[in-house]
């Protein structure tokens, strides 16, 4: 999974704004996005789905946050930027 330009900007501008830009690793694996500091780690995944729908293909973006084995689905990716911005703060 490539970081979408406005995610990859929002997750610069909440880790500049915690002063750790220099202190994250981000890696991906597996799809999943993770972030780590100080033995934590902040992980979410974006999925694209294709529906049929009155003979039309729709795509929408399905967003999970947490660890591949127990995700949580999430609204959209401004949830996933509250939930990181909650884990920086702590």
């Amino acid at each position: 999974m490539r970081l979408l330009p406005t995610e990859h900007k929002d997750i610069m501008n909440l880790l500049k704004e915690a002063g750790l830009d220099n202190e994250i690793l981000l890696t991906k694996k597996t799809g999943w996005v993770h972030l780590k500091h100080k033995g934590g780690v902040f992980s979410f995944h974006r999925k694209k789905v294709t529906s049929l729908e009155s003979g039309k293909f729709i795509d929408s973006l399905e967003y999970y946050v947490g660890m591949p084995r127990k995700p949580e689905k999430v609204e959209n990716w401004l949830e996933v930027a509250e939930q990181l911005k909650a884990w920086l703060e702590k």
